[in-house]
């Protein structure tokens, strides 16, 4: 007997040992195998990936390039060195994309860098071109700027979709790689299985009796346990929180609810028998838990991650008591699935920090109009902190520039609506005004009623100081600050019409200096500049703010008295002007004198349009100059002959 035990041994032991060398030499060339798939495939993913964050770099060029037309001359630098770099980043990219990984890229996908319709290649070099010329013109592009025009267009159209066809491209290579390595993975298993089950009944028979033996005592264990802890079983099935309980000398779960097998994804089935330890994420989880149970002999509402059957991890909270039950120490956990609040957490914490670091100003107000929120671009803009302004209604930061009908009918607007966008001025925390544009929502409730409203606004003063100083230099006077040709003409037309529409009546008056050339003659030019500024400050007191005065061309100036009943009112006026004119005008080149030539044509009686009193004004002044200066006369009063 001891013979035929030692030769079985031996047999079952040669048995053993030739299956676990076949199956190691199977399990070795899988290994290579699969080693160098997976390689491959993690280089395809790698390209998929690479290829997708292309198009974020085409984006982040044109939202560059854009910022350098509006960006002040503080940012710009900061602006330029991020278009410099991206343009880098694409064309160290796209030269890896064509490269490939460990070889060069299929057929498939160079089509996509080479051929129409996509001609990928061709295109974002063209695009990475024109972004260095852009870089390379080293002063503040125009809003019309040709590379700028085809960098915002490349980054809308067909350069995008091509680079959406490489990205699906590479992606199939991806697929195509996985598949080759899943059929190789079958084919292993399907392999590795069959010997298994070829040599099970020679080799592992006495195994499965042995643990044929295990489950029976298992069973009996079971069945002796179930007789006494029925009804606590009953309690802890019917309870909405996961409880299991697992045995503290080998770990194995003997008991588990189904809303813990329903958390897990298994079948109780499954589950019972296993090992705790065996579902927790990682081990560095199980090694947290074991040590908060050696320090304090229990765990309370731990936030620990599981893993479920499909490999999802997830997040718990974890309570853990350690008994004795029916003389056997067992752990006794609950857990509670709080995925979906983490989740929301993460959600909150992205949209804090994208709040902090956003360059408009962000608002949040509560139903009353009460500040609870403002991110840090609102203290830049504002220099008010956030501790000055909770609590407060935004109106403290009206400017008066506007009338109370302006809130009253954006409040009208934002009820209605539910939205508000314009364009306001307000006023720092300095006491400066500032315009801003501004984008109100009201947020509902599921009822409709408002709950909160978020405002963004931006600061666009320096566009609004240069819109205003443009305006200037195209009406006004460079020399005296009047109104020139271009404003007065604008003028004349809108009285005419306003005349014409109230039926009444208004003054053009025409004045030319006389004496003014000898003054350029005999002191300089720069002194007639001088005379012709203190011109138009004499004429400026001798009319109402609601009239226009302007400066035509050289000594020439022009006035509309609005609102006259008669000749008497222009007179008046002529008098004054022609009496400041005549007082010397003493300047540091010398004293100079020069006296003014007016001519007035009255609407409608004269003319009834713009063109017609201009030429009524302009020959009774040159009728006032042929017959001695200094004097005023109505067009009215011209003879036939003139």
């Amino acid at each position: 007997m001891s013979d035929l035990g030692e030769r079985i041994t031996r047999e079952l032991t040669t048995r053993y040992v030739a299956v676990l060398v076949v199956l190691g030499a199977l399990a070795l060339m899988s290994f290579v195998a699969l080693t160098r798939m997976i390689a491959d495939a993690e280089g395809s993913a790698e390209l998929v990936n690479l290829a997708g964050r292309q198009r974020m770099l085409v984006q982040r060029v044109a939202f560059a390039a854009n910022r350098l037309v509006i960006v002040e001359e503080a940012e710009r630098a900061i602006t330029v060195r991020l278009l410099g770099e991206t343009l880098d980043q694409i064309e160290e990219r796209h030269a890896r994309l064509m490269r490939g990984d460990k070889s060069p890229p299929p057929a498939s996908v160079m089509e996509v860098f080479t051929a129409p319709p996509w001609s990928l290649d061709r295109d974002l070099g063209v695009f990475v071109a024109r972004g260095r010329t852009l870089l390379a013109g080293g002063s503040r592009p125009s809003a019309t700027n040709s590379d700028l025009a085809a960098i915002s267009a490349g980054a809308g159209g067909s350069l995008l979709r091509s680079l959406d066809e490489l990205t699906i491209r590479f992606q199939r290579v991806s697929e195509s790689q996985m598949d080759e390595l899943m059929k190789l993975q079958a084919v292993t298993v399907a392999m590795a299985v069959g010997l298994l089950v070829l040599s099970a009944f020679g080799v592992f028979r006495p195994m499965v009796l042995r643990l044929q033996a295990d489950i029976a005592e298992r069973s009996a264990n079971a069945a002796r346990l179930k007789e006494s802890e029925e009804r606590l079983w009953r309690i802890l099935e019917e309870s909405p929180v996961g409880v299991s309980v697992s045995r503290r000398r080998d770990g194995r779960v003997v008991f588990a609810n189904s809303r813990f097998t329903d958390i897990i994804g298994m079948s109780k089935e499954e589950f019972l028998g296993s090992k705790a330890r065996e579902h927790y994420v990682d081990d560095a989880q199980r090694q947290v838990v074991l040590a908060l149970l050696r320090r304090d002999g229990r765990l309370d509402d731990a936030e620990v991650e599981f893993r479920r059957k499909n490999g999802t991890p997830f997040w718990s909270l974890l309570t853990i008591r350690s008994l004795d039950f029916a003389g056997e120490a067992v752990n006794l956990a609950w857990i509670y699935d709080i995925t979906e609040r983490k989740a929301a957490e993460q959600q909150i914490l992205l949209a804090s920090k994208v709040l902090e670091t956003v360059t408009e100003a962000v608002v949040i107000t509560d139903a009353d109009n009460r500040i609870i929120f403002v991110n840090p671009a609102f203290t830049t803009i504002t220099e008010y902190s956030k501790d000055e302004v909770r609590g407060q209604n935004p109106s403290f930061l009206r400017s008066g520039r506007h009338d109370p009908e302006f809130y009253a009918d954006l409040w009208r607007v934002l009820s209605e609506t539910g939205h508000w966008e314009g364009e306001i001025w307000n006023r720092r925390k300095s006491g400066a005004f500032y315009a801003e544009w501004l984008s109100i929502n009201a947020l509902r409730d599921v009822s409709g009623a408002i709950t909160h409203f978020v405002a963004v606004f931006s600061d666009i003063t320096h566009r609004k100081e240069d819109e205003e100083r443009i305006w200037r230099q195209a009406n006004y006077d460079a020399l005296t600050g009047l109104p020139n040709r271009s404003l007065f003409l604008d003028r004349l037309n809108q009285i005419v019409r306003q005349s014409k529409r109230e039926q009444k009546r208004f003054a053009l008056m025409f004045l030319d200096l006389d004496g003014f050339k000898a003054v350029n003659d005999t002191l300089g030019h720069a002194a007639g500049d001088v005379l012709l500024q203190q011109t138009a400050s004499r004429m400026s007191v001798c009319v109402r703010a609601t009239d226009t005065l302007a400066r035509l061309a050289g000594d020439e100036f022009v006035v509309i008295l609005d609102g006259v009943h008669g000749r008497d009112d222009p007179a008046l006026v002529a008098g004054k002007i022609l009496k400041v004119l005549a007082e010397p005008y003493e300047l540091e080149a010398g004293t100079a004198h020069v006296r003014g030539s007016i001519g007035v044509a009255l609407y409608p009686d004269d003319a009834e349009d713009g063109a017609g009193l201009i030429r009524r004004a302009d020959a009774a002044m040159y009728a006032v100059k042929r017959r001695g200066k200094n004097n005023v006369l109505f067009a009215a009063d011209l003879p036939s002959g003139d």
